[in-house]
């Protein structure tokens, strides 16, 4: 989803409501402060109230880690599994976790782990 796409398709109360499922995702996740901070894209100051509205940047991220999500569940039946998953080693990423692929480089890793699961699922 473009950053016009979000702009045109969610409403403010849309994209408070994508915001805060992405917030509880990464909690379910288990991972820190700080990371949640750089895969959403914010500063420490967007971070305070999950009830401010996120910018563009951040709900294109948000909607690339639900998607993200969506795909693990698809993989495994126990959700438990796909929120470790996420920070297990993975060959495909050269060792790396996908976490840390996400956190190297960004939304274009962050993209790269959703294009991974996809590809897994359709076979």
């Amino acid at each position: 989803m473009s950053k016009k796409q979000v702009e045109s398709v969610l409403t403010q109360k849309e994209a408070q409501a994508l915001w805060r499922a992405a917030f509880r995702l990464l909690k379910n996740w288990e991972i820190s402060d700080a990371e949640v901070q750089v895969l959403l894209g914010g500063n420490e100051i967007a971070f305070r109230n999950e009830q401010q509205m996120p910018s563009e940047d951040m709900l294109v991220r948000a909607h690339l880690l639900l998607g993200i999500h969506k795909q693990l569940r698809v993989l495994f039946v126990d959700k438990r599994r796909g929120y470790q998953w996420v920070k297990k080693p993975n060959q495909t990423f050269g060792g790396l976790s996908a976490l840390d692929v996400m956190m190297q480089r960004g939304v274009e890793g962050i993209i790269q782990v959703k294009e991974y699961l996809e590809a897994e699922n359709a076979h």
